[in-house]
Order: structure tokens, then sequence, then C-alpha cells
């Protein structure tokens, strides 16, 4: 029981952290470039980082949309985590972190977090585990793959000829 509240208080910290970090991010990109660096086409790293957002959008939009029982509010939250990314992602996930109820901080707040709750006493689980685990190390290998692909294109243009004598 210890554990758990303590792991509890660990990732709401974490999580505070980590959407703070996120906000100044957010700001000092907007105050100091505008937005003009994120949309560089001609960069390989750019598809990296577009395949690693549009993964990240399928796997938190699914989980939004799995997680909230009205679909408008889950549409309203992707559209928020489309515009302003992890900084909508952290601040909805601590915002579930402090509706636990105390008791539900001791047990597992990892698990209370993340399920879906039609009432207080039921919980409910709705697509299988074994579907999301092959769904997720799909898209992890996918994303794998590019930046693989990314940084091989990469350091073989910047090195055009490694395996020459010259």
């Amino acid at each position: 029981m210890a554990a758990a509240a303590s792991v509890g208080i660990a990732v709401k910290t974490l999580f505070i952290v980590l959407f703070i970090m996120m906000v100044a991010s957010f700001a000092y990109l907007l105050a100091i470039d505008g937005f003009g660096s994120c949309f560089n086409i001609k960069a390989r790293w750019m598809v990296a980082g577009v395949t690693d957002f549009t993964i990240k959008m399928v796997v938190i939009g699914a989980w939004l949309l799995y997680k909230e029982s009205n679909w408008i509010v889950a549409v309203a939250l992707l559209a928020s985590a489309f515009v302003l990314g992890s900084v909508t992602t952290c601040g909805y996930i601590l915002v579930q972190f402090f509706k636990l109820s105390p008791e539900e901080s001791s047990k597992d707040p990892l698990y209370f977090v993340l399920v879906r709750r039609h009432k207080r006493d039921h919980v409910t689980v709705g697509v299988s585990v074994v579907t999301a685990r092959v769904v997720i190390s799909a898209l992890g290998c996918l994303m794998l793959g590019v930046l693989i692909y990314t940084g091989l294109a990469d350091w073989l243009t910047s090195h055009p000829k490694p395996f020459s004598r010259y």
C-alpha cells in the first residue's frame, strides 16, 4: 500500500515537472522562433519527427477516445494535443492523477489513471491487452525503423564512401 502511494506521488511530481517544462518550451518556441524551425521540409529528421508525432497522436488519441466517455471531450482533447502537443498530454494526465480518490491513490494509481470508469465502483477495460500490445509494438517497430533509416541516410550522405580506401 505504501509503495503504491509513493509511486503515485512520484508520478504526480514527474508529470508536474514535465508539464512545466513543456509549457516553458512551448512559450520559448513561440516567443523566440515562432515555429519556423519546425517546418524545414528539406530536413530528413523532420520526417522522423513527423512520424514520431503521428505515432504519438495515434496512441494518445486512441487512449483519449477510450478513456473519455464523452466523445466530444475526447475529440477536443485530441485537437488540443495536435496543436499543443505534450502540453495537453501532460496536463491531462496530471488532472487524471488529481481526480483519484485517496483509496485509488494508495492502491494502484497508474492503473486507475489509465482505465475508463463509468461509475466510482465500476472500472471497465475494453480492448484486449494482447491487441493493444501488438499495435503498440508494431508502431514502436515502425518508429525504430524510421530512426534507423534516417540515421543511416544522414551518416551515409555525410560519409559518401565509407568502405573505400580513400
